[in-house]
């Protein structure tokens, strides 16, 4: 069994993954996330120059002949923010590029249908408890739906909104052509 089952399995497996790899969605969702992977890189460190040398409780900044460091904080906390707290927009986004580009559209307009899509099926309103009152804020996006937590429902939509998108071009009623 030794080799010759690892070497099938390998090319099993393999074969799976290429065939996995080539579906129109997965390599849509592949070549989004490989372009976000610079905000992705940028979010992760701002979070760790924040939490591990900017922290004046827990970081170096604790220290005190580098006590000033903590006044850095406030740059690496912005930087963690505007990049993964809002991933989920910039992911939807970019996968209605990739995916406008697969279906042979051009320009940035699919990507900004994408995110329109997105953010008309999150809610804008925000309920929570502060000092035993229940807060109800209206006009708002949470923060739950923009960075990673709203990533899986932020994709299906930039999916289906791009592809109905695509699919209403390709109409002749709608765009005038003479068939």
């Amino acid at each position: 069994m030794g080799s010759g089952f690892m070497g099938k399995l390998s090319d099993v497996l393999g074969g799976f993954a290429t065939k996995v790899n080539s579906l129109r969605y997965i390599m849509v969702i592949k070549n989004a996330f490989s372009a976000l992977i610079p905000v992705i890189i940028t979010g992760a460190f701002g979070t760790l120059f924040s939490a591990m040398v900017f922290d004046a409780e827990n970081g170096l900044a604790k220290i005190e002949f580098l006590r000033f460091l903590a006044e850095l904080k406030p740059i690496a906390s912005s930087i963690s923010y505007v990049t993964l707290s809002f991933l989920t927009i910039y992911a939807v986004f970019l996968i209605g590029i990739e995916l406008a580009k697969l279906n042979k559209l051009k320009g940035v307009f699919p990507g900004i249908i994408a995110v329109m899509s997105y953010l008309s099926v999150t809610p804008t309103i925000y309920q929570f408890l502060s000092d035993d009152k229940n807060i109800l804020v209206e006009n708002v996006l949470a923060k739950q739906y923009t960075d990673t937590k709203g990533l899986f429902l932020g994709m299906i939509v930039a999916i289906l909104s791009v592809e109905l998108y695509s699919w209403l071009g390709r109409q002749k009623k709608i765009t005038n052509q003479n068939a």
